[in-house]
């Protein structure tokens, strides 16, 4: 199609998604006239009043035959992925009827957008797009196919996933999915792409690959993201174990894409997608491509122009911008350093414990706590193990101070136990109710259970989730705020007076921590507490 003239009239389905949006402006200044269609224009003319807009849906051949009437090319960028469990075989028929009306219409040119064929068997996602594919360039209008694998651009569903994943999660499993590779394309490169394939030579169709100029892992973008966003890469844990449906859950928690949809793209990540060549860019003469992350910096800057995410991710990740190093407690210890920044793992510590907390009625409470503390306090030690090593370094003078404020609160709780039981009766009954949900065989397994357990759970609340927050509120309202939090997170205990019990004892034991800067008399009092409260409580409720 050399020589196009200034108006020739193009077709371009999928006018309202991604890449349409993308590729309409690219159209007119190459002198194409641009026809949209849609299956409601009434609310499309709302968005864009100014583009000609055409009612149809590709399926009907009667629309597509209206739409078609007078084009000389078309673009087919049609996706259904996600409409329906059937939706590869509503695909693949949509496309032949596409295509059989654009070859009576006397349409000379068509250009379809597809995916990158799997060297496998693939996921069902994967091969609709082959399948599509193939039946658009069955027909004797001539088509080109052009596969891409991941498009990297503000509004790509696949960018989506890995620009909230990066964002908002500082450390993560890694299933096996991560590992495989691909080769991610910029949207300016896809928009030149299909814009030059309009105007290659009428020929026999034929399907090519547009690959992005970098080999990468999923690992390695996410990692990249997380570098061009100014944060620190997500600490991964290797899970091979864990599959792209399981890991899909935990995909649909933390990213906006729309479920049905995010789960077709990550269960198609589980081999390489990688092309078969790069040859159609020579052909077009346009072999200098942007690397992924100038593609990544594009999308972000796409993004802040469109406005900030809204909700409570959107607050999540307002807190994890690049920020100064800022010292643990008064440069003392640093778990807050550009190495390893507290904020984003103080937030992230806090979703999954609240999380923990929400599963309890099915795992109960103490499991469910008792497991998060453990889970997080390794975390916390992946992520930075030389400054939390350093919070618990032991001292004698520490270990004391931390012995004379267990001995305190427990002298405390023992006199005011009898008074409170005594003017609040349902208290004796949610205590003996407490213990009961305890279950501890002896004070031996109760020590070699507790221990793990709150060091964990010292580290995370008084290591990270505090620090945070003094660094922000001060050291006495950080220290309350601490406390609230931790207290709240106590609620499927059922009782307001134990609830509040959580709370006097985390003011205590955070101001130990931030009077000495250490976690050491903060663990030996939370112990000396604990076990008191595990001998005195079947005696009292008796």
């Amino acid at each position: 199609m050399a020589g196009l003239q200034a108006e020739r009239v193009l077709l371009l389905t999928g006018a309202t998604g991604f890449v349409g949006g993308a590729v309409r402006p690219a159209l007119a200044r190459a002198g194409w006239r641009v026809r949209c269609l849609t299956r409601d224009p009434a609310r499309a003319r709302q968005r864009e009043p100014s583009l000609d807009w055409v009612q149809g849906d590709v399926a009907d051949p009667a629309s597509c035959a209206r739409a078609l009437a007078g084009c000389q090319a078309a673009l087919y960028l049609v996706h259904g992925i996600g409409e329906g469990r059937d939706y590869h075989r509503h695909e693949v028929m949509a496309a032949a009827t596409f295509a059989k009306a654009a070859a009576v219409a006397g349409v000379e040119r068509i250009v379809y957008l597809g995916g990158v064929a799997p060297h496998g068997a693939g996921s069902e996602h994967l091969r609709s797009r082959l399948d599509v594919g193939e039946a658009v360039r069955a027909v004797e209008v001539p088509t080109i196919e052009l596969r891409a694998s991941m498009i990297v651009g503000h509004g790509s569903l696949s960018w989506l996933i890995v620009r909230d994943l990066a964002a908002r999660l500082p450390f993560m499993v890694l299933p096996r999915w991560l590992k495989s590779r691909t080769q991610p394309v910029s949207i300016d490169d896809v928009v030149v792409a299909l814009v030059r394939a309009l105007e290659l030579p009428p020929a026999a169709s034929a399907w090519f690959d547009i690959p992005g100029p970098l080999t990468l892992s999923g690992k390695q973008i996410l990692q990249d993201t997380a570098r061009v966003m100014g944060l620190r890469h997500p600490r991964m844990v290797e899970l091979p174990l864990l599959s792209p449906r399981l890991s899909a859950l935990w995909v649909r928690f933390v990213t906006r894409a729309q479920w049905s949809v995010a789960r077709e793209v990550v269960v198609g990540l589980t081999e390489d997608l990688l092309a078969r060549d790069d040859r159609f860019w020579q052909l077009i003469g346009h072999a200098q491509r942007s690397s992924f992350t100038e593609a990544a910096r594009l999308a972000l800057d796409a993004e802040r122009g469109a406005g900030r995410v809204a909700g409570v991710w959107g607050a999540i990740e307002r807190v994890r911008r690049p920020r100064a190093a800022l010292a643990i407690s008064d440069g003392a210890t640093d778990l807050s350093s550009p190495r390893s920044r507290s904020t984003s793992l103080a937030v992230a510590c806090a979703v999954v414990w609240l999380a923990a907390a929400a599963s309890a009625g099915t795992l109960g409470i103490w499991s469910a706590l008792g497991g998060a503390a453990v889970a997080l306090g390794l975390a916390v030690l992946l992520f930075d193990r030389p400054a939390a090593t350093a919070l618990l370094r032991p001292s004698l003078r520490l270990t004391l101070l931390g012995a004379a404020a267990g001995g305190l609160m427990a002298i405390a709780t023992y006199l005011l136990y009898p008074l409170l039981a005594r003017s609040l009766p349902f208290i004796a009954t949610d205590t003996a109710q407490l213990y009961a949900a305890v279950q501890v065989p002896s004070l031996v397994v109760a020590l070699v259970a507790l221990v793990p357990v709150i060091v964990g759970e010292d580290l995370v609340w008084r290591g990270v989730v505090q620090t945070s927050l003094v660094q922000r509120l001060g050291a006495w309202r950080g220290v309350a705020l601490t406390a609230f939090v931790y207290a709240l997170v106590h609620l499927p205990l059922g009782s307001p007076v134990l609830v509040a019990v959580a709370f006097c004892c985390g003011l205590a034991w955070g101001a130990l921590r931030a009077a000495t800067a250490s976690l050491v008399p903060t663990l030996v009092a939370h112990l000396l507490w604990d076990v008191f409260v595990l001998l005195w409580l079947p005696v009292s409720t008796r």
